[in-house]
């Protein structure tokens, strides 16, 4: 399959996901259980009119979430009203608060294209929807003028309403960009699942205070979701700097030699790319994306200043010195508790080749760890494809052909196949190096994220 057909059929399948979730939004709502409002009865109305504010204000501050570089991915506290809603007030009115959120957020707020708020609005509709049935279903009580819970209708309700939410989302990065379900779902999730659920319990204390005091209880609210959502953004500005450190001493430790200058970032996005598609876990891509992103932080020692200035080839003696860097790198990631383990392992072997003779211990075959595999082939593709003093940039199917011709001896031949029929790693190059589109970049949106 061509590059311009593998958009467009990712186009379409967004599409028709699109659809999909439009279509059983709408049947929710279409449900012929509706229950107006008297125009009489000012509690109702004015109830609803109060929480979808409370919603609107809610979402509009919505957080990125870094951890999904290759989607723009959002997440905020508004599932605590949308939750508190589907106990207060009758089928559909909950759904349509979910989904005019969505649609003013996206289109008066931050301003997104219109495929994109559509699909938020669609699918926080079918979200609030499902889960007002499974709660109506089991028993769950509703009312505004008395508070009543049970713990089995608004565990229904919760689930299901997450669930939705982000397998929606996860289906959407997954048909736009080509990232397995598994990743997008894994990140979106991020080990928060249980934060969720316990943070969704503020619902319940929503809907207590709206009964027993109105519009005084909403407001004695405001408090606790700033809090859980400041929790949020603390925890999500931590990921992102902790990132961004790292990319900032890589860079100045390269930034001693001009033609090495993003080598390191770059090699960390071939590495991620290459096994996202091998298949991996989610967690053991982002373990090499940052063993990857460390693999020379060694050289920043002193020893080997002098061979990094050198201009001609290195002697014996220096080329020994060179080859203990992975070693040196691996110590100096092992300074930080999170990188012990897997990633010291796929730096301190990113220099081992395949049939034995590469360094530090001369492991071969699957012994080498396979990030410290993907981080090799990531390596030699960004130091073909970049220019050199002696060399002008290789295009994408020459660099591939010297893979192939050392598949076997210095590289993995699954990895090498993996990198030759990979149209990430194209669009990752771009088209000076390949002619190939690149593909869209979804953005959704999910209720939560810590």
């Amino acid at each position: 399959m061509s590059g311009g057909n593998a958009v467009r059929l990712d186009k379409l399948s967004f599409r028709l996901l699109i659809l999909l979730v439009s279509g059983a939004a709408i049947g929710i709502v279409a449900l012929p259980e509706w229950v107006a409002p008297n125009a009489s009865d000012a509690k109702y109305i004015n109830g609803l009119v109060a929480f979808l504010i409370l919603a609107i204000a809610a979402d509009s501050p919505a957080l990125q979430i870094p951890r999904i570089a290759f989607a723009s991915i959002s997440s905020s506290v508004v599932f605590i009203p949308f939750i508190a809603s589907v106990a207060l007030f009758d089928h559909p009115w909950p759904a349509l608060i979910a989904g005019f959120t969505a649609f003013f957020v996206d289109t008066f707020v931050q301003r997104k294209p219109f495929i994109r708020a559509w699909f938020n609005t669609a699918q926080y509709a079918l979200a609030v929807g499902l889960g007002s049935l499974a709660y109506r279903a089991l028993g769950g009580p509703i009312g505004l003028n008395e508070f009543s819970f049970r713990l089995t209708p608004f565990l229904a309700l919760v689930t299901i309403f997450f669930l939705v939410n982000q397998v929606s989302v996860s289906l959407a990065i997954a048909l736009s960009t080509g990232v397995s379900i598994r990743e997008s779902w894994t990140r979106i999730i991020g080990g928060s699942l249980l934060y969720d659920f316990v943070a969704s319990s503020l619902s319940v204390l929503l809907v207590f205070l709206y009964v027993r005091f109105q519009f005084l209880g909403l407001a004695v609210l405001i408090l606790p979701l700033f809090f859980v959502r400041h929790m949020y953004q603390m925890a999500l500005q931590f990921e992102r700097v902790n990132r961004e450190l790292l990319e900032l001493m890589v860079k100045a430790i390269e930034a001693r030699d001009p033609y090495t200058s993003g080598h390191s970032l770059r090699v960390s996005e071939y590495a991620q790319t290459i096994a996202r598609e091998l298949g991996l876990s989610a967690k053991r891509v982002d373990q090499i994306a940052s063993a990857a992103l460390m693999h020379d932080v060694g050289k920043i020692y002193e020893e080997f200043a002098p061979l990094l200035r050198k201009e001609g080839k290195l002697t014996p003696d220096e080329r020994m010195l060179m080859q203990k860097h992975p070693a040196r790198s691996a110590e100096l990631a092992a300074t930080i508790k999170e990188f012990r383990g897997a990633v010291e392992t796929d730096i301190r072997h990113h220099h081992e080749n395949y049939d034995g003779t590469g360094y530090p211990h001369g492991i071969s075959g699957r012994a080498i760890p396979v990030g410290a595999r993907i981080i090799m082939i990531a390596d030699t593709i960004d130091a073909m494809t970049t220019d050199r003093p002696y060399r002008k940039a290789l295009t994408f199917a020459r660099a591939v052909e010297e893979l192939k011709k050392f598949a076997g001896t210095q590289f993995d031949p699954e990895l090498v196949d993996v990198v030759a029929r990979s149209a990430a790693i194209r669009r990752l190059l771009g088209p000076h190096l390949v002619s190939v589109e690149p593909a869209p970049v979804p953005t959704g949106r999910v209720a939560v994220r810590a």
